[in-house]
């Protein structure tokens, strides 16, 4: 499954790496970007010891863009809770991962915009404390631009995020978890 899924995800760098080459001109011409955001998701399965677990993520991407297509690096710190006791699971998170995103008009039209992003990546235990594990995510939303031209974003996110070395009698915990985020979104 790993496999499958790193392939399909190369693909796609791969292919929107070309579409960008072949969209140079002088309006469409690659760009830095840079969005945050803040998001809040709740559990939709019983990913560990039967529970469901909310989480809250924090996450930074800096990229590439053309107008309407870009790929970026994030880094994302997540924290992966039991809201019914202090005493459940609790998992955290810092990970790596892959971003690319699709625009419906291009990043310079001020007018209400439309998105799709997906990301995926690999949560690495740098710190006691963090675990670590594969985790995608697909996002939908909308870039409001305010009057002072800053752009904001709100978003609906489908997580999953696995986690190694934590084993249970029937495997891994496999935490997929559906919710809501804010951000903002630069472009150069």
């Amino acid at each position: 499954m790993k496999k499958l899924f790193s392939s399909v995800f190369f693909f796609i760098i791969f292919i929107s790496t070309i579409y960008a080459q072949e969209n140079k001109s002088p309006k469409s011409g690659l760009k830095f970007f840079n969005w945050s955001s803040l998001s809040y998701t709740f559990g939709i399965n019983s990913g560990a010891l039967d529970e469901k677990l909310n989480s809250l993520h924090l996450k930074t991407v800096f990229g590439l863009a053309n107008p309407k297509t870009g790929f970026g690096i994030g880094i994302e710190n997540a924290s992966f809770r039991n809201p019914n006791s202090s005493n459940g699971a609790n998992f955290n998170t810092l990970s790596f991962n892959g971003n690319l995103h699709q625009l419906l008009k291009p990043i310079q039209d001020d007018d209400l915009n439309f998105f799709i992003k997906g990301a995926a990546g690999y949560a690495v235990r740098i710190f006691d404390g963090y675990d670590k594990g594969l985790n995608y995510e697909a996002c939908v939303g909308t870039i409001l631009t305010t009057k002072r031209k800053s752009k904001y974003f709100l978003q609906a996110i489908y997580n999953y995020q696995q986690i190694d070395g934590f084993i249970l009698t029937n495997g891994k915990p496999m935490i997929t978890s559906f919710g809501v985020g804010i951000g903002t979104w630069v472009s150069r």
